[in-house]
This record gives C-alpha cells, sequence and structure tokens, in this order.
C-alpha cells in the first residue's frame, strides 16, 4: 500500500501541474471541454484505480479543472486512497526515493525529442529507446527513463505531442530483484475526448 501511496502522490502533484509528469500549461487547451482518463494499476492493488480528469478552457480566459478518482479493493487497500501531495521528488515503500527532477528537461524539450535517439539528462539519468506510439488517439514520443540513483528500476515515459495531456499518457516503472522483473506501477491514459466551445 506504500508504494501505491507514493505513486498516488505523483499523479496528485502531476494533476495539478507542478509535478514534471504534468505536461500541458492551461493555456495549451482549446476552448472546450477535454476529457482524460487514466487507469492506475500498482504491484499491491487488486484493482485498478480510474482518474479522470477534465479541463473546460473559457473564451473569456478561465478555466474549470475537475479530477475524479474511483478505486475498489478491501479496507487496507483502501486505507491510503486519495492524493497526498508532494513535490518533484516522491518516497515511496520507505525503501526508494525516486528524483522526477531531471525529467523536467525532457518535457521542457519533448517537442525536440526524436524517435531513435538517446538523451543525457541533468544528474546522468538518460532517456534512451525512443518510439512513436499512439495512446488513446494521442500521439507521443516514448522512451525509457534511466535513473543512475536507482539502478534496479527502469521507467517508461511517454510524452504527449498531438493533444495536450494534464499527465504524461503512459508512466511504467518496473523493478530487478535478483534477477526477476517485476511492473510494480502502470498509469495509462486510456480515453481522451474533446468537445468545443464552453462547457
Amino acid at each position: 500500500m506504500t508504494k501505491r501511496i507514493g505513486w498516488i502522490a505523483v499523479l496528485a502533484v502531476a494533476a495539478l501541474g507542478s509535478s514534471v509528469f504534468a505536461q500541458a500549461d492551461l493555456s495549451a487547451f482549446p476552448a472546450g471541454t477535454t476529457t482524460m482518463v487514466y487507469e492506475l494499476m500498482a504491484e499491491d492493488m487488486s484493482e485498478p484505480q480510474t482518474l479522470e480528469l477534465v479541463v473546460t478552457a473559457r473564451e473569456d480566459g478561465r478555466y474549470t479543472v475537475r479530477m475524479v478518482t474511483e478505486s475498489t479493493g478491501t479496507e487496507d487497500e483502501l486505507g491510503g486512497f486519495g492524493f497526498i501531495f508532494g513535490a518533484t521528488s516522491v518516497a515511496y515503500g520507505g525503501e526508494h526515493d525516486v528524483s522526477y527532477s531531471s525529467l523536467q528537461a525532457l518535457i521542457d524539450q519533448r517537442d525536440r525529442l526524436q524517435e531513435g535517439q538517446e538523451y543525457l539528462l541533468p544528474g546522468g539519468a538518460e532517456y534512451t529507446n525512443i518510439i512513436g506510439a499512439t495512446i488513446a488517439g494521442v500521439w507521443c514520443l516514448e522512451g525509457t527513463f534511466i535513473d543512475p540513483e536507482e539502478p534496479t528500476q527502469t521507467m517508461t515515459v511517454a510524452f504527449g505531442l498531438s493533444h495536450p495531456v494534464f499527465i504524461s499518457p503512459r508512466v511504467v516503472a518496473v523493478e530487478e530483484v535478483d534477477g526477476v522483473t517485476t511492473e510494480i506501477f502502470r498509469l495509462e491514459l486510456i480515453e481522451y475526448s474533446f468537445v468545443e466551445g464552453e462547457g
């Protein structure tokens, strides 16, 4: 449960635009209502959690942001349900510190990323194995993030390019222990829609 809480903290921060996983400023959303539905799964969850983000951009320059989460599980699994806010570094599971600050460089320059390239990031991290992918109708570049401070973990991160998204369309963290690779977290955009005009 503690790993799930930590990863949910990443989502909460990202959803509010203060984390490096936040991909688009509100100004990137066109006038109308954009709905993004994500599915979240962590290794200690029996069922996926759903996160729905709705951004309504109004012609007068005002915005409405709505976030709805849904989770089903046992009392123990849901004991930490909700959002815990933090900065761009999140501690989870009591045994790992994962800093996402080096990913900020990728967010800022995502329009310049190219398939097949490798990028060295601040702090010695790498973003590699970059391919194009369409996730819920959003064209993305997706690659592997390797943090030298967490050599047993890798994270696949997709950056949305064709449509504004509040959170990366796909984030998958895996960990290798004693030669066994385990997916410990998955966040994926499963629905994306846009309705023109004020909501």
